[in-house]
């Protein structure tokens, strides 16, 4: 079964996407009802650990049909930059001008921040596991750094006949060989280490082990199938409710693997093996939020900058209403940039890998 059939899969990664932009509009609730949307939806913003799992998982299964060798990682890095470039950039581009434009340059900190964006630099070195101004206009992009540092550490294993061995090597030296000649004791918080280097806090940040564990769980697959799918639905289920209670009750809301991370890596792990029975179940809706996620989770910051602050010439003031029009057209906007920018892309990547099959 390739990364497409897992419908599951595809439902969380809507999910996760929702859960952030939940987390991001929750102010409009604390406006009305103070505290109300904290309550509610400070979990939210861990969506993003879960996003990492299944990008580990994902892309594990996408690199093991990559041949080995020079050609086959730069095919793997030039789709995933495909995958990931198009909409970034010209949602970055958007959100530039909705954001004042050419007065950015007259701040060196916006400056700063816009060229980080573009590069996808880190610049922060005490302020993991972001290493970006995470409150800014283009503060999301935190967690792409972190994917494309991913993307370049799996292209480099897919180099070598031992590709798995030679990717266990590279996370080792990044996670642990590293921090420990630095003179730190190893550390699952997703803090990191104190260290002067922007880059050095982000190959090293234990956040890096969301990927891991997706990948694990993608390395696993061939060796869990004959678990039965019924039953890893029942845990399935089990897992949502322990997360509902964990979180509903303020544990464990937070990045890496000692907060959320452990919380989401049983569901994930535990719908994917129920995939033969709940992959039928899962609603429509929620496989159309997941093709869009990844637009939806690049755009719906504008609704509280860019696109925001027009909504009180428009008369939408701060509050409940203003929430559901947020999200509303965050959904609209994240369509159609899936629709007319992810969705060509992604057919056209498909068709050259067909042809390629062919002639091979």
């Amino acid at each position: 079964m390739n990364n497409q059939g897992f419908r599951g899969v595809q439902a969380l990664r809507g999910i996760a996407a929702l859960s952030v932009v939940l987390f991001h509009f929750r102010w409009n609730i604390n406006v009305v009802n103070p505290g109300l949307g904290d309550t509610l939806f400070r979990w939210g913003g861990t969506g993003v650990d879960l996003f990492f799992l299944i990008s580990g998982f994902v892309i594990t299964l996408s690199a093991s049909r990559v041949p080995n060798g020079l050609n086959g990682a730069i095919s793997f890095i030039k789709r995933r930059a495909l995958r990931i470039l198009p909409a970034y950039y010209i949602i970055l581009l958007i959100t530039f001008f909705l954001s004042g434009a050419m007065s950015t340059f007259h701040y060196t900190d916006r400056t700063e921040n816009l060229i980080s964006a573009l590069l996808f630099m880190p610049i922060y070195p005490t302020h993991g596991p972001f290493y970006v101004d995470d409150s800014g206009m283009y503060g999301i992009r935190w967690t792409l750094n972190y994917e494309v540092l991913f993307y370049v550490f799996i292209s480099v294993s897919l180099l070598f006949s031992k590709r798995w061995f030679f990717a266990a090597i590279l996370f080792f030296m990044s996670l642990i060989f590293i921090p420990l000649v630095l003179g730190y004791d190893v550390t699952l918080n997703s803090s990191g280490y104190a260290l002067n280097s922007a880059w050095l806090g982000l190959i090293t940040n234990p956040m890096i082990w969301l990927f891991i564990i997706g990948m694990l769980i993608g390395l696993a697959l061939p060796y869990l199938q004959h678990i039965s799918p019924k039953f890893m639905t029942i845990m399935f289920i089990i897992s949502l409710i322990l997360a509902i209670s964990l979180f509903s009750q303020g544990k464990f809301i937070g990045h890496g693997v000692l907060k959320s991370g452990w919380v989401y890596a049983l569901i994930l792990l535990t719908i994917v093996m129920a995939e033969k029975f709940i992959g039928k179940y899962v609603p429509k809706f929620l496989i159309a939020l997941g093709d869009i996620s990844f637009s939806l989770y690049l755009i719906h910051t504008l609704m509280n900058n860019g696109i925001g602050k027009r909504f009180e010439a428009l008369g939408i003031e701060d509050g409940y209403f203003r929430m559901l029009m947020s999200i509303f057209m965050s959904l609209i906007l994240a369509w159609l940039s899936w629709r007319f920018i992810e969705k060509p892309l992604s057919l056209s990547r498909r068709k050259k890998a067909a042809r390629i099959d062919l002639c091979n």
